[in-house]
C-alpha cells in the first residue's frame, strides 16, 4: 500500500469519525442541585437560572423561587416554580444553540393550590413554527416524569405558564444540538474518499 492510499484512508477515517461525533448529542439533565438549602423556607433564584449550557428564565413581574430541603413543599428534590400566577416561563440553550427537549418532572404545588393541574409547553422551531404538548398530573404530591414527543426538536426555546392550579418542575433532559460538520471537513472527506477509488483503480 504506497503512502497516498495510507493518507486517503486516514483522512476519510478521520473525517468520518468527527463527523459521527459531531452528529451526536449528549442529554444534559437540569436538575437545580445548586440551588440546594437546608431550611424549611422559600428561596429566590431570581429572574434566570442557568446550569450547563441552557436558562430557565421567568418573563413576568416575579422571579423563580425554590425550596428548602426541609419544607412541607419539598418532594424530595430541590426544584422550580415561577412565583407569578399565570407567569411564563421559557427554557433556551445559552448563546441561542437549537436543542431537544426530551422529558420534565412535575408536581402540584401543594395544599391549597388544587391538584387538578394541566400544563402545557410550547416549541418554537428553528425555521418557524411550533409544536405544543399538555401534560396532566395525576393529583398525588410527588414528581412524575412527562416524556415529550420527537416534534421538540430543533427548538429555539419552549415556554410553558405557571397557571393555577400550580406546578413546579425539575429535572429537565435536553440535547444540545447536534453540530454540523465544517464545509473544509467535508471537502477533506470527499478527497479521501475519491483517493481510495483512485487507489483502487491503479491496483486494479
Amino acid at each position: 500500500m504506497n503512502s497516498f492510499k495510507h493518507w486517503a484512508m486516514g483522512a476519510a477515517f478521520a473525517v468520518a469519525a468527527a463527523f459521527g461525533g459531531a452528529m451526536s448529542a449528549q442529554a444534559t439533565v437540569i436538575d437545580f442541585q445548586g440551588l440546594e438549602v437546608n431550611d424549611n423556607n422559600a428561596h429566590d433564584a431570581g429572574y434566570s437560572y442557568s446550569e450547563d449550557g441552557f436558562t430557565v428564565a421567568s418573563l413576568s413581574t416575579f422571579g423563580l423561587k425554590s425550596y428548602g430541603t426541609a419544607a412541607s413543599r419539598y418532594y424530595g428534590s430541590t426544584a422550580l416554580f415561577n412565583d407569578t400566577p399565570n407567569g411564563t416561563n421559557k427554557l433556551t440553550a445559552d448563546g441561542g444553540a437549537v436543542f431537544s427537549l426530551n422529558s420534565i418532572d412535575l408536581t402540584e404545588f401543594g395544599a391549597g393550590y388544587g391538584t387538578d393541574v394541566d400544563v402545557t409547553f410550547i416549541g418554537h422551531l428553528l425555521g418557524g413554527g411550533t409544536v405544543t404538548q399538555t401534560f396532566s398530573l395525576d393529583g398525588v404530591l410527588g414528581f412524575e416524569t412527562f416524556l415529550f414527543t420527537a416534534a421538540f426538536n430543533n427548538l429555539l426555546d419552549v415556554t410553558w405558564v405557571q397557571q393555577a392550579d400550580y406546578h413546579m418542575f425539575d429535572n429537565i433532559v435536553v440535547n444540545a444540538a447536534s453540530a454540523v460538520p465544517a464545509p473544509g471537513a467535508l471537502g477533506l472527506l470527499g478527497l479521501g474518499l475519491f483517493g481510495l477509488g483512485f487507489a483502487r483503480r491503479r491496483k486494479a
